[in-house]
């Protein structure tokens, strides 16, 4: 495995020069005054070449992730795993399955059939010991050419129990990783490489995990009840719903992809737009901070300092199914608006939401 003991821990706010190795985060500083107003970001968003520069390292502590993950839309829709075994990929890079590392659906841990569900504490460990993970390993999470779900591996990794300073996520493309002289390994994986295990194959439920993680948080999401709270609190809930699906499927007045579920979004959600975050020329980039901030300043997510209790500190991500809330979740962090400990992910999202006949919902019809 290849990789980096240590790493720059500048913010990302923007790449002046592509594949200027060691330079991407420094030139930030000055675009980035953190205020009595801004929380703390966590860091952790890496460039291309500082990534590749960790790759060289050569250091079995670190190890980079494949973390893609795509809808299953269109005539020929793409498939993360399907593509991680095609190549290319980066070398010796392992790959986490949103969908795999999951509570099996119609479980006791997963009765409502719900996808990619956040994994319990022991399905993460045994996951992290099949890997070859350890926790003092530091992961740099990366995605294929224009893929824009990658955010949900990053979080869950952080979220799950491994230490959320030592997880990273690559800004930029396999297309600039090459670009800026990174290895690729090309070629199919063969049908028995370990990297390409299925948890129900490990029997993970009968034995006893060696990993062990910094903390399992329990409470980085909300159920449905939860959400329910919020709502029928109204102005007086400590708590704001950020909704990340487009605006036509937030407004009810575009479809949902997945069949059965009624449009709209619920009363008093916000609506950013996953997609509002992210490099318009590469989906694997996010915005610049400073502009990701205003985005959800206008949006309504208000600045809050110390103790100010005029807004609400607290921020529900949603989304379809739990995936793009993900991207908000980081933003959020990044940008400086919150800290990590005062964000949640409603994991069923619209998927449970809005297959429910007992959830209020508002449309742009209706309001």
């Amino acid at each position: 495995m290849v990789v980096v003991p240590t790493m720059r821990r500048w913010c990302y706010i923007g790449i002046a020069t592509k594949c200027s190795f060691g330079s991407g985060f420094a030139a930030s500083h000055g675009r980035f005054h953190v205020s009595t107003r801004m929380m703390a970001s966590s860091k952790n968003l890496v460039t291309i070449p500082d990534a590749i520069a960790a790759h060289r390292e050569n250091s079995k502590h670190v190890k980079f992730i494949d973390g893609s993950w795509h809808m299953s839309v269109g005539d020929i829709p793409r498939n993360g795993r399907a593509e991680f075994i095609s190549g290319p990929r980066i070398p010796g890079a392992l790959y986490f399955d949103i969908d795999d590392i999951a509570p099996t659906m119609g479980s006791a841990d997963n009765p409502k059939k719900l996808p990619h569900m956040k994994p319990s504490k022991k399905m993460f460990a045994s996951a992290m010991d099949q890997m070859g993970i350890t926790p003092s390993d530091t992961l740099y999470v990366y995605a294929t050419n224009d893929c824009a779900f990658y955010h949900r591996a990053y979080w869950t990794l952080r979220s799950c129990g491994h230490d959320p300073t030592q997880v990273k996520l690559v800004q930029g493309s396999l297309k600039e990783w090459k670009e800026c002289g990174g290895e690729l390994e090309e070629g199919q994986l063969a049908e028995d490489d370990a990297r390409l295990f299925r948890m129900k194959d490990l029997g993970w439920e009968e034995k006893t995990p060696t990993y062990q993680g910094v903390s399992y948080d329990e409470d980085v999401v909300v159920d449905m009840d939860q959400v329910l709270s919020i709502v029928n609190q109204k102005d007086g809930a400590d708590a704001v719903i950020v909704d990340a699906r487009s605006a036509g499927r937030f407004e009810g007045t575009a479809p949902e992809p997945r069949p059965g579920l009624r449009g709209g979004h619920m009363p008093g959600a916000l609506n950013v737009p996953f997609t509002d975050l992210l490099d318009t020329n590469d989906k694997t980039k996010f915005r610049p901070m400073n502009e990701v901030r205003d985005i959800f300043i206008k949006a309504g997510i208000s600045p809050i300092s110390g103790d100010d209790s005029s807004s609400n500190r607290k921020v529900v991500c949603s989304c379809g199914s739990g995936v793009t809330a993900a991207a908000l979740a980081i933003g959020l962090e990044e940008c400086g608006l919150r800290n990590k400990e005062d964000i949640q992910i409603y994991d069923g999202s619209w998927i449970e939401w809005g297959s429910s006949d007992n959830t209020p919902i508002v449309t742009s019809s209706s309001d």
